[in-house]
């Protein structure tokens, strides 16, 4: 005998066929609209190469990062060496990128003429929702003061750098000019959702996403 409860979640929720296919047309028309606009000069399509590396990051850094976040925490506690491999190894190729869209320079990244603040007003966002949901699980219980201590130093090393960033100046870093209303609308919400959302919501999107416990014999669904 299933629940209430069970039955609402199954009549609400999308067919995994249907969510799929809807996934594979998107992918499809937006490779044909960029294969159209970056090699066959489609004007009305937008793509172009004007549209850089750095443009599509803008688009597609946070809807990635929201996207991801249900997934960590549904399998967080089952990723394996070769899903950590896959991370360091994906992680390490993008730092490449990135160094070389700025040494080199690549034009086609867009990365010459970002600065360290055009960075986190990126990437900042995004890397917090997709990884504060791994903190509000029971698998992340950082215990003694090592955790403390090493999430100060590198609060104190971040403070310090913003500090050079005004006093010396260092241009490359974009901290000089922005007052404390700009960092503000910068950390508002990076903090708000850690702080607020997480310990709301966390819990519910959990119990939600955890895989299904075995039935009994009865064919009741164990709580």
């Amino acid at each position: 005998m299933v629940t209430a409860a069970g039955q609402r979640r199954s009549a609400r929720s999308v067919p995994r066929p249907t969510v799929r296919t809807a996934g594979v047309l998107t992918t499809v028309v937006v490779g044909i609209l960029c294969v159209g606009g970056y090699m066959f000069r489609w004007s009305w399509s937008g793509f172009s190469g004007s549209v850089t590396l750095w443009d599509w990051l803008e688009v597609l850094a946070l809807p990635f990062a929201v996207a991801a976040a249900p997934l960590l925490v549904r399998y967080r506690s089952g990723l394996q060496r070769r899903h950590h491999l896959m991370i360091v190894v994906g992680s390490t190729g993008f730092a490449a990128v990135v160094l070389a869209g700025y040494v080199v320079p690549l034009a086609w990244t867009g990365f010459p003429g970002n600065t360290v603040w055009d960075w986190l007003q990126l990437v900042l966002l995004p890397v917090v929702v997709a990884t504060t949901s791994l903190l509000s699980g029971h698998s992340f219980q950082p215990r003694g003061s090592h955790f403390a201590a090493a999430a100060g130093l590198g609060l104190g090393v971040f403070v310090i750098f913003v500090i050079a960033g005004y006093l010396v100046p260092m241009k490359w870093t974009g901290f000089s000019g922005n007052t404390m209303w700009d960092w503000l609308k910068l950390l508002l919400l990076p903090v708000v959702v850690p702080a607020v959302l997480v310990p709301m919501f966390g819990q519910r999107v959990t119990e939600r996403l955890s895989p299904p416990q075995t039935p009994d014999r009865n064919g009741v669904r164990i709580q």
